[in-house]
């Protein structure tokens, strides 16, 4: 018989997923990285495996909120830096 989440990673992956992109955002500070990582910890949260335990998963649910905030402020910080640039929509004016 296929298990139906055959497909999931298990949780151990898709932790190690959110702590190596979490380091590149730190070397890089793109903002679509908050995203990924975003994606990784919601997918740590709802993961169907009973071996993730409740205090992981009310964890992972404070760090989507905050790296919400974190993508959002640093999105923010480059649209700005754009504006002030003069570069809007891939123009320079």
């Amino acid at each position: 018989m296929e298990r139906p989440d055959r497909d999931i990673p298990e949780p151990e992956t898709l932790f190690a997923a959110a702590l190596y992109l979490a380091t590149n955002y730190a070397k890089t500070g793109c903002p679509m990285l908050c995203n990924l990582i975003m994606r990784q910890l919601a997918c740590i949260r709802s993961h169907p495996s009973e071996a993730v335990p409740q205090a992981l998963r009310d964890a992972c649910g404070r760090l989507l909120a905050e790296w919400g905030r974190i993508g959002a402020e640093r999105a923010a910080a480059l649209h700005e830096n754009a504006v002030a640039a003069g570069i809007t929509r891939g123009r320079v004016h």
